[in-house]
Parts: structure tokens; sequence; C-alpha cells
């Protein structure tokens, strides 16, 4: 574990899809990117800097492993990237980036 994937523990959620995000920081982990934009490939994660703190509700959707009713992909997407840039302030104010 890298030090950005430790610091997730006890972090608040930042994708905070509506209908889904438990606001559990006790379920909080790093969800990587799923784009090869970000450096994603066949079986290798997206660097850390690539990613958000996110419940593992979220990240499930994320993910594509659960469906919500209504929910766009292009809506997730978006919530996961307010929640990538959030997270990044965050790294900075911690120093680990």
């Amino acid at each position: 574990m890298s030090k950005i994937t430790e610091s997730a523990r006890g972090e608040d959620c930042q994708v905070r899809i509506i209908g889904v995000c438990t606001h559990d920081p006790e379920k909080t982990i790093w969800s990587h990117a799923r784009w090869y934009a970000a450096g994603r490939g066949r079986s290798i994660k997206a660097p850390d800097v690539c990613g958000a703190y996110c419940c593992t509700a979220c990240d499930q959707v994320y993910d594509g492993q659960m469906a919500v009713a209504g929910l766009k992909r292009s809506e997730v997407d978006m919530d996961w990237c307010m929640g990538h840039f959030r997270s990044l302030i965050i790294l900075g104010q911690k120093g680990l980036i």
C-alpha cells in the first residue's frame, strides 16, 4: 500500500453519488480511475494520483459492479471526477502530492 491509498482510512467519501453513498468514513477506500487516459491498462491500475476517496458503495457503482436504476454512466463519471478533484485538494493539504 502506498501513502496515498493508506490515507483513505477514516476519510469522508468525496465521490458522493446521491442515493448510493454510505457517508461512512469506515467504508472509504482509495478508488483508482478506470480510464485508459488515466494510465490504466489491462490488469494495470491507474497510478495512485489518478484516484479518489470513495466509499465502497460508490466505488461499486463507478466500477460497474452495481447498477442503480435511473443513474446514467455519465452522471457516475462526473461524480467520480468531482470526487477526484476534491481528493487532490485533500492530498495536497496532507502533503502527499
